[in-house]
């Protein structure tokens, strides 16, 4: 009798076990599906998708800026302030932008809080993804696209900057946008960087110019040189602020000049290059005065991101020290 109230429970715990092993394969083969999404079949795609397979580039891109493009509260503020332009906000939450490139950016219905999210810049018209190379195995189908991976499909949204590196020797060297923005992440195999480190990088601004100061007669002269960066310094953004600020002190350290002059001041339109910007390859020249009993200048180049910050929040970009005692 026992030994027949043996062999029922093993029967019994077996055929549960072998429920729970079926149950698991259905699992699978219900994440399977989910994940495999055939080329082309855009609405079984979700930018949330791309985070299982691509896990560090999700990670670079959940904290870059891409990703709070919407939801910033200096975005939204931004949003508010310079209200006359909507053009602003397509850009920061669009459909993808692969799917017509000529045209100008559409602002997502749904999910707008994702911001620049993965299918903005990867979905192609077909549905499909676009990427550097053609990976027919793949869970997503990526397609090799020569469009995606040139400086055009970042200038559908950059379009100033755009404008800016295709006039500049960087664009016949063919250095893209994504040679300084999406650098390779060298001997890790895993593609491009995904942080997207631009203006609100202080390294990646600090690294965009070069200043000299210096006494030229009875002026102080403060050079500005735009070697390293393929467009306009700073970007096209119409909102940020390039100050050089000059503070002249006496030999008692008494403050006898305090002055300052905008290098790119708040421009109202998107997409718009103006002039008063250090162009690709450009040096630019200010001079401030030496005033008397002046032996000290302090020259200080200041960036900001919004124009309602105050100096205490802009950037330090360069300082200078100036001697102005005469030789």
């Amino acid at each position: 009798m026992k030994a027949q109230v043996a062999r029922t429970v093993r029967i019994f715990v077996a055929a549960v076990f072998g429920l729970l092993i079926a149950a698991l394969f259905v699992v699978t083969g219900i994440n399977s599906r989910r994940t495999s999404i055939p080329a082309g079949d855009g609405a079984k795609l979700d930018h949330t998708s791309c985070q299982q397979c691509h896990q560090d580039a999700w990670r670079e891109w959940e904290a870059s800026m891409h990703a709070r493009a919407w939801r910033d509260a200096t975005v939204q503020a931004s949003f508010g302030t310079f209200g006359f332009d909507r053009k602003c906000q397509s850009c920061h939450a669009a459909e993808p932008t692969l799917a017509s490139p000529d045209a100008e950016p559409v602002l997502r219905v749904a999910d707008v809080e994702s911001g620049v999210n993965c299918l903005t810049c990867h979905q192609l018209p077909d549905g499909g993804v676009a990427a550097r190379r053609t990976i027919a195995n793949a869970p997503c189908r990526p397609t090799e696209s020569p469009l995606f991976m040139s400086s055009a499909s970042c200038g559908v949204c950059h379009v100033a900057s755009q404008k800016d590196w295709s006039a500049s020797s960087f664009a016949s060297k063919r250095q893209e946008c994504q040679t300084c923005h999406m650098p390779m992440l060298a001997g890790t195999g895993k593609g491009r960087s995904h942080a997207f480190l631009g203006g609100h990088d202080d390294a990646t601004v600090r690294s965009g110019v070069r200043m000299e100061a210096a006494r030229d007669s009875e002026q102080v002269v403060v050079r500005l040189a735009n070697e390293t960066t393929g467009h306009n310094f700073p970007g096209e953004r119409h909102h940020r602020m390039l100050i050089v600020q000059i503070i002249e002190r006496a030999a008692d350290g008494e403050i006898v000049l305090s002055q300052q002059d905008t290098i790119k001041g708040v421009t109202p339109f998107r997409g718009e290059a103006s002039a008063d910007k250090i162009r690709a390859g450009q040096t630019v020249e200010v001079r401030f005065p030496v005033v008397k009993d002046a032996v000290l200048a302090d020259v200080s180049l200041l960036y900001k991101l919004y124009p309602w910050y105050t100096d205490a929040e802009s950037l330090l970009v360069s300082r200078a020290v100036v001697e102005l005692n005469e030789k």
